[in-house]
């Protein structure tokens, strides 16, 4: 899935920006057996279309450094770009496992000119660690991505890989 979503750059081009949020499942320890992952919309945040799936795509629509953002959507700006964020919920279901939590990874599926962030941690095309001990359930996570003034404007499709993996 991917929708496209408008903005202006400081220079007053247009910028396309599109998120597909995606789910794969890696082999686990023996006691971590099945498990589901899902994304969920946030209250207060960008809504999700494909919420309560593995595949969700987010739309942070038009986005620019001083232009009004889309509700849900906010944004930070420095001396030489600026960073747009929302939260994301992604729910981990036990299913048949004896894990007490679980690990959290994400990667971008091919290399992007942005900096991508989950928590804080950025993106490449190689698994990161997002956190090491999270609790089953649903659990809000703050996805941002950084843009230089010197970007030049134009569309852009960016595809994220999310798993979890019983610990």
């Amino acid at each position: 899935m991917t929708n496209k979503e408008s903005g202006v750059s400081r220079g007053g081009g247009p910028y396309w920006w599109s998120l597909v949020l995606g789910f794969v499942l890696f082999p686990a320890p023996a006691f971590a057996l099945i498990i589901t992952l899902a994304f969920e919309s946030v209250p207060g945040s960008v809504s999700l279309a494909g919420a309560g799936t593995p595949n969700a795509t987010l739309s942070f629509g038009n986005v620019s450094a001083f232009e009004p953002l889309n509700p849900g959507v906010s944004r930070t700006v420095g001396a030489s770009s600026y960073t747009i964020s929302t939260s994301v919920g992604i729910r981990v279901t036990r299913v048949i496992s004896l894990s007490p939590n679980y690990t959290l990874q994400a990667r971008l599926q091919s290399g992007h000119p942005l900096t991508w962030r989950l928590d804080g941690v950025t993106l490449s095309t190689g698994p990161a660690t997002i956190s090491t001990s999270l609790p089953f359930g649903s659990v809000p996570h703050t996805l941002s991505f950084v843009v230089p003034f010197s970007h030049a404007a134009g569309p852009v499709t960016t595809v994220l890989e999310v798993t979890a993996i019983g610990n």
